[in-house]
């Protein structure tokens, strides 16, 4: 190893751990230079030091107009100037931040020039279907959306005896459906025998790949007869005890073919009443409940 290497890389190693990257230099033929940052990498345990990215037109055959930054083909707010030397902070970057970064120069009488850098980070699923409850003949969707970038190649899987097989799609009935960070899986005329398990979305790129698992219950189409059963069967029970009620209190009515006295018949009606009023209460909510289920 040469005497002056050795210092030279230990001198490159420290500068890159502040945050601050190296300078490459961006031109087309016999137009603007453009020195930009190196494309970084974010590690994995999220825990990213603070990041500056720059830029510095070099050289150019008029004077430019104004700078501004995009990310992913949108202009960042409020980074447009009038400076050559141009530069976005990130503080300690996550996944969300990552992407595709661009500095951009306009001129009076010329095309605008720019330079691209990308900041790289594994996938990581932040949102998902948890669960899906359809009767048998609707349509299901679940889905995954995750941050990273480059933009993850999306997979879908099925739980097949404890193991994620790939989806059969024999029937036709699984529709998929990828845009850059987002994914759905749409299951059209449910089976109640062969659809319902654990759905795995995987999310991989060049960085990393992660996955999350969904659940899809399926019940049968006859599944919203049985809370009416319910409330029926409520009702007919309701119905034999308030007859049973009366004619067990029938006897006391008449006494000796003469009505009950005053006093007896606010008695009962007083005992009677709220008992059937209370019984009928608590059926009828408890059918609603039912119904609501």
């Amino acid at each position: 190893m040469l005497p002056g290497k050795r210092g030279g890389e230990m001198m490159w190693v420290s500068f890159a751990l502040t945050g601050a990257l190296m300078l490459h230099s961006v031109s087309s033929q016999n137009g603007p230079s453009i020195s930009s940052s190196e494309d970084i990498t974010l590690p994995s345990d999220q825990h990213s030091p603070s990041i500056t990215l720059q830029c510095n037109l070099t050289s150019a055959h008029s004077a430019h107009v104004s700078s501004y930054w995009m990310k992913n083909g949108v202009e960042v707010p409020e980074t447009r100037g009038d400076r050559a030397n141009t530069e976005y902070f990130l503080a300690k970057p996550k996944g969300p931040e990552a992407g595709e970064y661009m500095c951009v120069y306009t001129f009076e009488m010329a095309p605008s020039v720019n330079a691209t850098i990308n900041i790289k980070a594994g996938p990581d699923i932040v949102g998902h279907k948890r669960s899906d409850n359809k009767n048998e003949g609707q349509k299901a969707l679940l889905y995954c959306k995750s941050t990273g970038f480059p933009y993850p190649v999306w997979s879908w899987r099925k739980l097949d005896n404890g193991v994620y097989m790939d989806i059969d799609n024999a029937s036709g009935r699984f529709f998929i459906t990828n845009l850059d960070n987002y994914t759905e899986l749409s299951i059209v005329n449910l089976d109640i025998d062969s659809d319902p398990g654990e759905y795995q979305c995987n999310a991989t790129n060049t960085i990393g790949t992660s996955s999350m698992v969904s659940v899809l219950r399926v019940r049968s189409y006859l599944a919203w007869l049985w809370p009416l059963l319910g409330v029926l069967f409520e009702v007919l029970v309701l119905v034999v005890i308030i007859v049973v009620y009366e004619k067990r209190k029938k006897p006391d009515d008449i006494q000796d073919g003469k009505p009950t006295p005053p006093t007896i018949t606010k008695t009962r009606t007083f005992v009677r009443g709220p008992r059937t009023e209370k019984i009928i209460t608590l059926i009828i909510t408890h059918s609603m409940y039912v119904l609501t289920i």
